[in-house]
């Protein structure tokens, strides 16, 4: 199995200019968040606080999504959150394309799996329908990294209908959740599904990828059993990284504004320089990824390794499932047109070898 985090370091180790790989957001955070996590320091609030976040924060982020506090708990980052609930799982269903992590947790832990695959051709949409009998846990990332497709509010009430009769829980990964560039985008919180998980990060929308600190929305009982997880593991979030959090989510609609056009403008650039007859893909709804498919059977993890030294990053398709002719490239840098240049010279390269 391709292993993403290993490619990762030799990026970073062979010193690549052009980053088209990870998700790391090349957008600042903005300087008020960086002053309200230095004012919070200067003030020395550096000690242990509240295992599930500070008042004031978890009060923040249920006034904005419309909930009370007590369904709200804080963690150091959206992927402890996911981790929290793979743990305690006994059969996962991970809809593919998917974030490697997801399938690296479950192995990890030891859980089954039932890969639910998805395809170019249809779009990237789930059939929900295959889901077996003895899952007890579907996890579910929309707008989707790599893909960048939202899940219509038809596929969502299909697969709660199907989640209600297994019984099972969704986890909901909504970390590209503001990084929407239509009106398909619809979240678990639209539905009063009982055991339904929200999860979200301050790294994508925020650039805050450092900070790790991000939270969930569920049943105060499910918040209870994450809050005894996180007791047992890491305490707490910095008490200056929540009040910098807090900052955060009082520019959330003009951070929105400014990312949400900067990332649109660069999938146009894409879908104007992308080379349509050596790749095809479909347009993204949101989220910061293109999953373009090579055509000719090109490897993705062969053009990987011979675009890196062209000093160009990017992921293939194997890291996220068995997508052997696809890439992933980010739209996290302002060299992306230079990028996107090298990329289809390289595949024009290796069409005319075959």
């Amino acid at each position: 199995m391709f292993n993403i985090y290993d490619f990762f370091n030799q990026l970073s180790e062979l010193g690549v200019k052009i980053r088209l790989d990870v998700g790391q957001p090349d957008i600042p955070v903005d300087e008020r968040i960086i002053s309200a996590l230095i004012d919070s320091i200067k003030k020395g609030e550096t000690t242990y606080v509240s295992t599930g976040g500070i008042k004031e924060l978890r009060e923040k982020i249920a006034e904005v999504h419309g909930v009370q506090p007590e369904e709200v708990i804080v963690a150091p980052g959206s992927k402890f959150l996911v981790a929290s609930q793979l743990f305690f799982s006994k059969k996962i269903a991970i809809i593919s394309p998917y974030w490697p992590t997801y399938v690296q947790m479950a192995k990890k832990f030891g859980k089954k799996i039932q890969i639910i695959k998805t395809t170019l051709e249809d779009k990237w949409l789930p059939n929900f329908g295959e889901i077996e009998k003895d899952v007890d846990t579907i996890i579910i990332n929309y707008p989707n990294n790599p893909t960048g497709i939202a899940i219509p509010e038809t596929k969502m009430k299909e697969l709660l209908d199907i989640a209600t009769e297994l019984n099972a829980k969704i986890v909901s990964d909504e970390v590209y959740r503001d990084i929407t560039f239509n009106k398909k985008y619809v979240s678990i919180l639209d539905f009063n599904y009982e055991k339904g998980i929200f999860i979200y990060s301050f790294s994508k929308t925020f650039s805050m990828t450092g900070f790790r600190i991000g939270y969930a929305i569920a049943d105060k009982k499910e918040i209870g059993e994450i809050q005894k997880f996180i007791e047992i593991m890491v305490t707490c979030v910095p008490k200056f990284v929540q009040s910098a959090a807090i900052k955060a989510l009082e520019i959330r609609e003009e951070i929105k504004r400014k990312i949400v056009d900067i990332y649109k403008r660069r999938v146009e650039l894409v879908k104007k320089k992308l080379n349509k007859e050596l790749f095809e893909f479909v347009e993204p709804d949101g989220a910061f990824y293109i999953f373009p498919r090579l055509k000719n059977n090109i490897s993705g993890q062969t053009f990987a390794y011979k675009l890196l030294r062209k000093g160009v990053g990017i992921f293939p398709g194997e890291a996220f499932g068995n997508y052997n002719s696809h890439i992933r490239i980010s739209l996290t840098s302002s060299m992306l047109e230079k990028g996107i240049d090298i990329i289809n010279k390289l595949a024009e390269e290796l069409c005319g070898k075959q």
